[in-house]
């Protein structure tokens, strides 16, 4: 049936006979037989419009009520004149199959053209929300990755392979590099790996639970143990200057130097060494005997080499020429402004025919005469970029304030 409030006109319409007057009462001249069918038809139908206004009660009151479908008008091509619209004419259908040709396409675009829209319709958020999700979902993947990558990194860095290599290397760079009459604060085990690398054992001092704070040492080896012991205090109190670093995260491994006094006390005594370092490191480059690269005069001039190595260079220059290639520290990750403790000579001077171990001999021969003002830890010969070079070194730590080389 058609519905008033969704078709609205039919589309197309056949158009009938002019009329001169109203219809004829005139009944069609049908069989007997085709009028038996179409009168079927017609009960069909209305069966069919009975059953669909009970499915559609729930549908409003405006459904229930549906109007008749809009005339339809047709003639019969035999030329039996108009047809007037009775019951049977006005709810012809496809089931309709006349005996004569006539023209029903009209009334089937008509049903056509009023069936019902389908009830649902499809949501076109949910792609949205679906590829939301699917962001959201790959955001959290991320994350849990990171993370857990994360505590794999801290986890292999505390593994005990990665420490006790760690803690190797910061122990031969201990008993190398630092001086065997200072004293260093470390935990146990850390102790217990000077010692096995010959620092003496007389000169450490074991950290615990019940150690003072600041430690009564010169140097302070920094471990994960230490630092859970001390906690921030360590570097911002009372160590803050860095002489070497060793390994990165948690499993890092640190030597500093201790400012008994404070960090405030240790910054101006650096400060005041530095100016001093500045000028004794100016009085070198008027020295005719001293020859120094662009490098080496730069580092002079900027105040950044240890005292004691200028001293030494001093009283070298006095009893023969030298060229200054650079100055330099051992101590990988050292603080901003840790003065430099090694100084490369060229072997070039003072004679072409002197092998490098006739040099080296001669060099500490001169640095270890009586009255010396002080003496470096060694003097070891090597290359570097194809240069002989001969490398004189003093260990750590470098005194802070204005050097007096009658206390060294």
């Amino acid at each position: 049936m058609a519905d008033k409030n969704r078709g609205g006109e039919l589309p197309y319409r056949v158009p009938a006979a002019a009329r001169a007057g109203p219809l004829s009462p005139v009944v069609p001249v049908l069989s007997e037989e085709l009028r038996q069918r179409m009168q079927a038809a017609v009960k069909a139908e209305r069966a069919e419009a009975a059953a669909a206004r009970e499915q559609d009660c729930g549908r409003g009151s405006n459904d229930r009520a549906a109007p008749a479908r809009a005339p339809v008008e047709f003639r019969d091509q035999q030329g039996s004149g108009p047809v007037p619209e009775d019951d049977v004419t006005k709810w012809l259908g496809s089931a309709v199959k006349p005996q004569h040709a006539v023209t029903l396409e009209p009334v089937v675009r008509a049903r056509t053209a009023v069936e019902p829209e389908p009830a649902v319709r499809p949501e076109p958020q949910k792609p949205r929300r679906r590829a939301g999700a699917r962001l959201v979902a790959l955001g959290l993947a991320i994350i849990v990755i990171g993370s857990l990558a994360a505590v794999a990194v801290k986890q292999f860095s505390r593994s005990p392979a990665i420490q006790a290599a760690v803690r190797a290397q910061a122990a031969a760079w201990v008993a190398g590099q630092v001086s065997p009459d200072v004293t260093v604060s470390c935990d146990t085990v850390m102790c217990a790996a000077l010692k096995a690398d010959g620092f003496p054992v007389a000169k450490l001092v074991v950290l615990g639970p019940a150690s003072p704070d600041p430690v009564p040492s010169v140097l302070v080896v920094e471990t994960g143990t230490v630092r859970e012991l001390f906690g921030s205090s360590l570097a911002a109190a009372w160590a803050p200057a860095v002489l070497a670093s060793f390994g990165s995260g948690p499993g890092a491994i640190t030597v500093r130097v201790v400012a008994p006094h404070g960090a405030a006390a240790y910054q101006t005594s650096l400060n005041a060494g530095l100016a001093d370092r500045k000028t004794s490191g100016a009085a070198l480059l008027n020295d005719s005997r001293i020859t120094v690269s662009a490098t080496a005069r730069s580092q002079l001039l900027a105040g950044q080499v240890d005292s004691r190595l200028l001293l030494a260079l001093a009283w070298l220059a006095r009893h023969q020429p030298i060229d200054i290639v650079r100055f330099g520290n051992l101590g990988p990750g050292a603080s901003p402004g840790v003065p430099l403790l090694f100084a490369d000579l060229a072997q070039s001077v003072p004679a072409a025919h002197m092998d490098p171990a006739g040099y080296v001999r001669a060099v500490w021969a001169i640095l270890s005469r009586p009255g010396a003002p002080v003496l470096p830890a060694r003097a070891v010969s090597g290359t570097a970029q194809g240069q002989a070079l001969l490398r004189v070194e003093f260990t750590a730590p470098s005194p802070i304030g204005k050097f007096d080389s009658g206390s060294s």
